[in-house]
């Protein structure tokens, strides 16, 4: 088991996120990874969609995954919660990580749909001639 660095649920995979962590740059160049659970991932990839579409304008704050004291998006995410079940509530993510977020978002479907495809028989389909 495994937690969503978002919301903290416990899962047994997360999804891959590479962000971009200011204080790390030089020991990891290449980014480090964050791992978000799927409800997490889709509501990011949302926020990303609409901030591109919209244009619309950030805050100045401190990013929930990078760490980074920039301009953020707010991000709506389901805490789960014993008491009230869910609770809902607004993380701060800078733009970097929302397009990184979008980018696992591609992947991760991609991967699904494939998945999917071998699941019903469909992989290695082709036409007699």
């Amino acid at each position: 088991m495994t937690d969503c660095d978002l919301c903290g649920r416990g899962i047994p995979t997360v999804i891959p996120v590479r962000v971009f962590r200011p204080l790390l740059k030089f020991a990891y160049p290449e980014g480090v990874w964050k791992g978000l659970c799927e409800p997490c991932l889709d509501s990011a990839q949302k926020t990303y969609l609409t901030v591109n579409k919209n244009n619309t304008s950030c805050r100045k704050g401190k990013c929930a995954l990078c760490g980074d004291k920039t301009g953020v998006f707010p991000v709506k995410i389901e805490i789960p919660d014993f008491s009230k079940e869910v609770v809902r509530k607004d993380v701060d993510l800078c733009y970097r990580c929302l397009k990184s977020v979008d980018e696992a978002y591609i992947r991760y479907k991609k991967t699904k749909i494939d998945e999917e495809g071998r699941i019903h028989g469909h992989e290695h389909v082709h036409p007699h001639h």
